[in-house]
């Protein structure tokens, strides 16, 4: 006899609730609850008429993102049409230059890159090439975690190479202060990332907004299986119910899975369950991340798709002409907290960075400045992954990209986060698991 599908409620529809709502519903009658009107959370498209499109903060996706892509595949999306996508290249006006030798396998590819890179002396570049090497052999001896800076510091890395390459990467890979940032999380992202196959490290640079490329295929994905989107539901509080299962908004559900952002999470939940989980959100550190959008009057070309800065307000501009033909510029702020500024004085700054790059682009005709708060969560050191088994017992699963045992809270860890979320659901409900 044919089993009954399991009925699930997935709450929040970021990018981890998108991905366990999406593995969900083929074998469960899914109801996907969004507190707004859209989905995507912390990674979606917002309005702005001035500009070819405009998302709440830059994102850059690589080849090793391989859980998004699937998701993408699964779908039905035409992601390949809605990204560009580039080897990987390191651009600093004031500083490092390199690309990765696409002919060579990985590492070899980044390792020979660096030797023939540019603004670097032959003995300079053979350091950081010994360093790299040296953070590779300290990641395969699986030894205790430590910061980024304790380690930098063990090794007498220079001025130079902390400003150039180590805090640009830190910073773009983990959000975290040097001080701070976790070794082990850092070597989990460059051993999935860039050591392990030359094509993993390849940047996807959106060309559309994240609604467009990532959540409005998803969420038609869901409904064409049959699943319930209902945008501007904000759930209160999951209940248990007394026929076992729980309850939400008093529909009765056989299990949850709770994908909002961490800070709200313990509103959610019933107020009986989840301590542990409740502690280790108060022990999350935040971190804001400005973008700041910048459109001219006249044609211009950075040097790279993606120019940094070792000095400047922005780590990073990105060339909207290679991606739209706008005469636009994304600036990315990563750690934004260490400035104090109008979204005016923002924009104001930034543009002197772009000054600086190209001197004739004239004055902006027009600016958006998007600061998240509590974009990114802290990648600190010693980072444990609060346990759920109190919270599984009584159907209720979590999913976000702040519970990923090995990566940061990038987009990738999001969607690996419900897909792990989605099958732990499918394992209770086929084993003919009941909530207690």
């Amino acid at each position: 006899m044919m089993m009954k599908k399991p009925k699930i409620a997935v709450i929040g529809a970021g990018w981890a609730g998108l991905s366990a709502a999406a593995h969900l519903v083929e074998h469960a009658d899914v109801a996907l609850y969004e507190a707004g009107r859209v989905a995507g959370g912390r990674a979606r498209g917002v309005s702005g008429d001035a500009f070819s499109f405009l998302d709440n903060g830059q994102h850059l996706l690589i080849g090793a993102y391989q859980g998004v892509f699937r998701l993408l595949d699964k779908a039905g999306a035409d992601w390949r049409g809605h990204f560009f996508r580039q080897p990987l290249r390191w651009y600093l006006h004031d500083g490092l230059r390199f690309e990765a030798a696409w002919s060579l396998p990985a590492p070899l590819n980044l390792l020979t890159g660096l030797l023939r890179g540019e603004n670097a002396s032959l003995g300079e570049k053979t350091a950081l090439v010994r360093q790299l090497k040296r953070l590779q052999s300290h990641h395969k001896r699986h030894l205790p975690d430590q910061s980024v800076q304790s380690w930098l510091d063990a090794q007498g890395v220079s001025r130079k190479w902390l400003a150039e390459f180590w805090q640009p990467m830190v910073w773009g890979a983990l959000n975290t202060p040097l001080e701070e940032a976790s070794l082990n999380v850092l070597c989990a992202v460059l051993a999935d990332g860039v050591w392990a196959q030359c094509e993993l490290s390849d940047y996807f640079v959106p060309k559309v907004d994240l609604t467009r490329a990532f959540a409005a295929p998803v969420v038609a994905y869901l409904q064409r299986q049959g699943a319930a989107w209902l945008p501007n539901q904000r759930v209160k509080r999951v209940l248990l119910d007394n026929r076992r299962g729980v309850r939400v908004d008093g529909e009765r559900f056989d299990g949850a899975v709770v994908a909002t952002a961490p800070y709200h999470v313990a509103g959610v939940l019933p107020p009986s369950l989840g301590e542990e989980v409740r502690l280790a959100i108060r022990d999350l550190t935040y971190y804001p991340i400005t973008t700041v959008y910048l459109k001219y009057g006249r044609a211009f070309r950075l040097p790279a798709l993606m120019t940094g800065f070792a000095e400047g307000t922005a780590q990073w501009l990105v060339d909207r002409r290679r991606l739209t033909g706008a005469n636009e510029i994304a600036a990315v702020v990563s750690l934004s907290h260490r400035i104090r500024a109008t979204p005016l004085q923002w924009a104001q700054r930034v543009h002197g960075d772009v000054l600086r790059v190209c001197p004739d682009v004239g004055e902006p005709v027009a600016w958006q400045t998007i600061t998240e708060k509590r974009a990114t969560i802290a990648s600190r050191v010693g980072r444990v992954v609060p346990a759920q088994d109190g919270l599984n017992r009584y159907a209720i699963w979590l999913a976000g990209d702040w519970l990923h045992p090995r990566y940061p809270a990038t987009l990738e860890a999001a969607v690996q986060s419900g897909e792990m979320a989605a099958q732990a659901v499918l394992q209770r409900f086929a084993a003919g698991g009941e909530a207690a």
